[in-house]
């Protein structure tokens, strides 16, 4: 098994056992406070929603005083809308056979109204950590965490009409694949899943309105199915686009006497874009030379969109290049070099490296490039710290080191004057200006931080 599969299976099992465990109950209440008068310690002000997943497997939002990084309320994890207003956050009932959802105001952990479904469901888990609210917020993809019977694995979905409470469609599945989700189109009309097994992860459609999952994926190009590591999934601002990047494959079936007759099979890396209205899936194929087959490095691959939604750059710090894309056309723009980031060096490292390659696998990053808000500047997770790189020039302004963490996720203010990065490596998260790359502070966090959802800034 290699170290991707291993770090897929890592991400899926434990937003998996969050969907199972029992969350706490969500309250408005601060929760009490170690000390009387929590001292200031950091110099920002915001309030940070943190998803995190505890010791236990269960996976809760937590809104987090910058401050003093004292919990304000814990509430329970759930799908959050697109303008990051509110909360839909289901919970097994009377005796897990009916699923009651909970719509939460994010901002005092309110609740504002609540319905029933005549099912047992949760959230629908998956790599990046998203969540299957539509973008109009009216259909919501909820989960059953797949069991395995006779031999088969047994996965099922529904859409749930948030309006109305109804059940739209359901999906069950009986394979020797298992589903995960990947997406949900901004109108509510295609479930977009991940079929692992096969010898291969493949995407597969499931069509609401008909509740069928399409045979096979309508026109869709080579992207269909996945060649070699590929990054979680962002999304454009206007919800409609899907991308990723697949790092591609370095596997040949050349051997040392075929000499210059031989013709690999290996496969470019490239950006991959689902039209999720459409149902389209195109690739656009990168330079071959930024390939890789060092884990270390294509692991450092993130994808950024620009406010504006017309460009999208991937970015790689570890093997020091960055790219730009023309959204609306899916060609490629620009391709610069950038200073590389490198791991900790030194014998020791190198021997812990080689007898114990697997503790490397800990690392997943969920959100590793983050645009300014004017879209001049492109944050992105290097070995160590965070490259900024400027979109006019492409070139790199800086690496911020930040006490040369390694970061998982990154979230900025509205305003784009701080920086939130997530160390799971060190349990913190990490406050950087982004005027000088200066240290605010740094919080603790309880347990693994899966991503920021929110930030309320300073009034």
């Amino acid at each position: 098994m290699n170290r991707r599969v291993l770090v897929a299976t890592l991400a899926f099992l434990l937003a998996a056992c969050g969907a199972q465990a029992t969350a706490p109950r969500p309250s408005a209440q601060p929760s009490a406070s170690t000390t009387p008068t929590p001292r200031p310690t950091n110099a920002a002000s915001d309030v940070i929603y943190l998803r995190s997943a505890g010791p236990s497997g269960v996976v809760s939002i937590l809104a987090i005083d910058a401050r003093t990084g004292e919990t304000m309320r814990t509430m329970r994890n759930g799908s959050v809308s697109f303008d990051r207003q509110t909360l839909y956050a289901p919970e097994m009932i009377n005796g897990a056979t009916q699923t009651l959802i909970h719509v939460i105001d994010v901002s005092t952990g309110h609740e504002l109204r609540s319905f029933t479904v005549d099912s047992p469901y949760d959230l629908t888990p998956s790599e990046a950590g998203q969540q299957g609210l539509s973008r109009d917020g009216r259909h919501l993809a909820l989960f059953y965490a797949p069991g395995k019977f006779d031999d088969l694995w047994v996965t099922r979905m529904a859409v749930i009409d948030t309006t109305s409470g109804t059940i739209e469609a359901k999906l069950e599945l009986r394979s020797q694949s298992t589903f995960g989700f990947a997406a949900i189109s901004p109108d509510g009309r295609s479930l977009y899943l991940n079929q692992y097994g096969e010898g291969a992860t493949k995407t597969r459609i499931f069509d609401v309105p008909s509740s069928t999952l399409l045979p096979t994926t309508p026109t869709a190009g080579a992207g269909a199915t996945q060649n070699g590591f590929r990054t979680p999934a962002v999304l454009s601002p206007d919800g409609r686009w899907m991308y990723s990047f697949d790092a591609g494959s370095p596997t040949t079936n050349c051997t040392s006497t075929d000499g210059p007759s031989c013709v690999s099979n290996a496969t470019p890396p490239s950006l991959v874009a689902v039209d999720m209205l459409s149902r389209r899936i195109a690739t656009l194929a990168l330079p071959v030379e930024q390939r890789s087959s060092d884990f270390e490095k294509y692991l450092l691959w993130s994808v950024g969109v620009a406010p504006s939604g017309d460009s999208v750059y991937a970015v790689n710090p570890a093997l020091g290049v960055v790219d730009e894309i023309d959204a609306r056309q899916l060609t490629l723009r620009r391709t610069a070099g950038i200073p590389q980031s490198r791991t900790d060096g030194g014998a020791l490292a190198a021997i812990t490296r080689f007898f114990f390659p697997i503790a490397d696998a800990k690392r997943y990053i969920t959100g590793g490039a983050v645009l300014s808000p004017d879209g001049t500047r492109i944050y992105a997770v290097a070995y160590n710290g965070v490259s900024v790189v400027g979109t006019e020039s492409l070139t790199s302004s800086a690496v911020w080191k930040a006490d040369n963490r390694e970061f998982d996720a990154l979230a900025l203010t509205p305003d784009g004057e701080r920086l939130y990065a997530v160390s799971n490596a060190s349990g913190v998260i990490s406050i950087i200006s982004t005027r000088d790359g200066s240290r605010l502070g740094e919080l603790k966090i309880p347990a693994f931080g899966q991503a920021i959802v929110r930030i309320d800034p300073a009034r």
